[in-house]
């Protein structure tokens, strides 16, 4: 199948391996931590004199998925500039890329509601939705990938 366009070596529309390497490096910090933090966190809590208590490495987790979360923010405002803006500019609208935005749009509000919703019950809800999707985003990631391979050039 023909490209949709020529390749540009100068377009600011295909990502270095130095771009790459980041990008995939901060989500595999923000999939990893919080992939680990869930078996952690229901299945590996620790006996107190008081009863159940948190296991340690929770925290250390979470702080990785924040500083990840974090990362992730900034390097989605650049890849937003330099990478989506530009292939829509193009005319050229994957729908792999749009999936991969809606996924980001849901982790980025439902951590967001993760701090801020009131109540348990929907506090508990969000958490299942956040996990959930975040577990399975890997797959979107991955088809993005494969799908904008169509793009380049065999290098």
């Amino acid at each position: 199948m023909k490209p949709a366009f020529r390749h540009d070596p100068n377009s600011r529309r295909y990502l270095t391996q130095r771009q790459r390497t980041a990008i995939y490096g901060t989500l595999g910090v923000l999939w990893l931590s919080g992939a680990i933090w869930l078996p952690v966190h229901y299945f590996l809590r620790q006996h107190g004199p008081f009863g159940d208590m948190p296991n340690p490495a929770e925290h250390w987790l979470i702080v990785a998925h924040g500083a990840g979360a974090f990362a992730a923010a900034w390097l989605g405002g650049w890849l937003w500039r330099g990478h989506v803006t530009p292939w829509r500019r193009s005319g050229t609208r994957r729908r792999s890329g749009d999936a991969l935005l809606w996924v980001g749009g849901v982790l980025i509000a439902s951590g967001y509601l993760l701090y801020y919703a009131p109540g348990d019950s929907l506090r508990n809800g969000i958490s299942i939705m956040h996990w959930s999707v975040g577990l399975t985003s890997v797959v979107a990631i991955l088809v993005h990938r494969a799908r904008s391979g169509r793009y380049r050039l065999p290098t």
